[in-house]
């Protein structure tokens, strides 16, 4: 069951009551188009927008509006625009000190971005003109879910605004800088395949500080199973590349997450597989970490077996696979005051679906397969990467339809994380007081005692501890959405049809 559910809601009176609970009430006209949290590099909550449309104006274009809230949910400002009615908000994002809105014509083929000081002063507008190949492209992602790094921000540096471009040998990437810091310039940094490098190339940045950003470039063919993986990392002050690292295939690795340490090495992690393995097929031989330096040579690296290592905490069967598991997808890797690590992962298994399977034989295009989603799993490494422990948390079974059926379930875990279809929410961090916390939407069956319902999940770690906490979301009201809080808290928006109001409010987690 895909549980998360986007809020449609409508605004035009507003209050609020002792700055954590805010009531829209009388609600009429006004249709909210997106929202979201301004959300910090802890994913702490810095505040919230609603963007909306007002009225309806002549020949094709519309009023809309965007509404600032603090993280406490008092209104900071309102800001209205004039567009065409055809305009969709795709990407926002906070750097710290300004907020960056990504808007898209598709038939103008543009991208206006607006941005917004800590108090909503407006700043200039930028207009990016796309190419017919850049404006279907993104198009195309938006609607697909699968749009989810057009926008990336630097902390009190700028934006990356990360396109297609198809002038080469296949589909490559542009990346554009633009600062907010007026002592810096705007650069780009562009890749286009060619003869000897044909294919059509992504770019997701993984890690990015005021001196580095890691991508992790991705090569692939439409609908093959074939995947090339490369690092690359670029001097984010002037988008020079220092160097790239590329998997191939006697060392063949899928890269999943990374991070950038004091000392300004580059750690990579992912799984590692056989020799010549295709990624898209294989089954992986367990995790690695390959810590690189500013010039991109290996200081250290460590490869973590699924049968000898994590056999010691879970069952492993002689093909490498998890008993009764499955597999592990790890969303996020956070390292600890003292230099512990933990990885935090969700459970899934490749099945067939039913829903699916009905559709085939209507005669539907539909995949006949799913991700079944399930418990989630910790893993606690030491400085070294040594493997200590393997935390268990129950949750109830979710399930995803795939997009395509080919390929390993590694592949297709990799293209549901792409469309944000775990149940994972995110991860926050509290270094202040080395806490963190792992966030989830969870449906919680009944039995003959107790209801079945849906709660925001968090895993908390703090004191070298981990426990959990759970908020219970509102199920009897169809329209609700949960969004990141600040640090410790959760956004629960609620609509309640009858009574024709809105009301958010912010829930505290319990640290035990």
């Amino acid at each position: 069951m895909k549980k998360k559910l986007y809020l449609v809601l409508l605004l035009l009176c507003v209050k609020v009551v002792n700055g954590q609970l805010k009531t829209i009430e009388n609600i009429t006209k006004f249709k909210v188009k997106n929202s979201g949290a301004f959300l910090d590099e802890n994913n702490s909550a810095d505040g919230y927008y609603f963007f909306y449309q007002v009225d309806k104006l002549k020949k094709g274009k519309r009023e809309y509006a965007i509404n600032f809230l603090d993280q406490n949910l008092n209104d900071i400002a309102t800001k209205k625009m004039i567009a065409s009615k055809r305009v969709q908000l795709i990407a926002s994002g906070f750097n710290n000190e300004v907020s960056m809105f990504v808007f898209l014509d598709a038939k103008e083929k543009t991208f206006t971005l607006k941005s917004f000081d800590k108090k909503a002063n407006a700043r200039e507008d930028v207009v990016i003109t796309l190419t017919n190949k850049q404006a279907k492209t993104v198009n195309t992602f938006y609607k697909t879910g699968m749009f989810q790094n057009v926008l990336i921000p630097i902390k009190n540096k700028g934006f990356l605004i990360v396109l297609t471009n198809h002038d080469g040998k296949g589909m490559g990437y542009t990346l554009k800088f633009l600062p907010t810091d007026s002592n810096l310039s705007e650069w780009e940094y562009k890749f286009t395949p060619s003869k000897e490098n044909k294919g059509n190339y992504g770019v997701i940045p993984v890690a990015l500080n005021k001196n580095f950003i890691v991508l992790n470039e991705i090569k692939s063919k439409l609908f093959s199973s074939k995947r090339e993986y490369k690092t690359v990392v670029l001097n984010s002050n002037n988008g020079n590349k220092l160097f790239e690292k590329p998997y191939d295939k006697a060392d063949p690795k899928l890269i999943s997450n990374s991070f950038i340490s004091k000392e300004e090495n580059v750690t990579v992690l992912g799984q590692y597989y056989k020799p010549k393995a295709k990624l898209g097929k294989a089954q992986s031989l367990g995790l690695f970490v390959d810590v690189l330096d500013t010039k991109g040579n290996i200081v250290f690296n460590k490869k973590i077996s699924w049968k000898e290592d994590v056999g010691k905490f879970l069952p492993v069967k002689d093909n490498n696979k998890l008993k009764g598991i499955g597999f592990i997808y790890f969303h996020d890797i956070i390292k600890t005051e003292n230099g512990d690590y933990y990885a935090i992962g969700e459970q899934y298994k490749k099945t067939v679906s039913a829903i699916g399977v009905a559709g085939a034989l209507l005669g539907g295009g539909n995949s006949v397969t799913q991700l079944t989603i399930k418990d989630v799993y910790i893993f606690k490494f030491d400085k070294d990467f040594n493997l200590e422990d393997v935390k268990t948390f129950e949750k109830g079974i979710s399930r995803v339809q795939n997009l395509y059926d080919y390929g390993s379930p590694q592949f297709s875990a990799f293209m549901i994380k792409a469309i944000g279809g775990f149940d994972y929410v995110n991860s926050q961090l509290d270094k202040r007081r080395d806490r963190f916390y792992a966030n989830f939407i969870d449906y919680e069956r009944g039995d003959k005692n107790s209801k079945s319902q849906l709660v925001f999940k968090t895993i908390i770690h703090s004191d070298g501890e981990l426990s959990e906490d759970k908020v219970v979301l509102p199920t009897k009201r169809k329209y609700f959405r949960v969004l990141p809080g600040k640090l410790g808290h959760v956004l629960i928006l609620e609509y309640d049809r009858k009574k024709k109001t809105t009301t958010l409010h912010i829930e505290k987690l319990n640290i035990k």
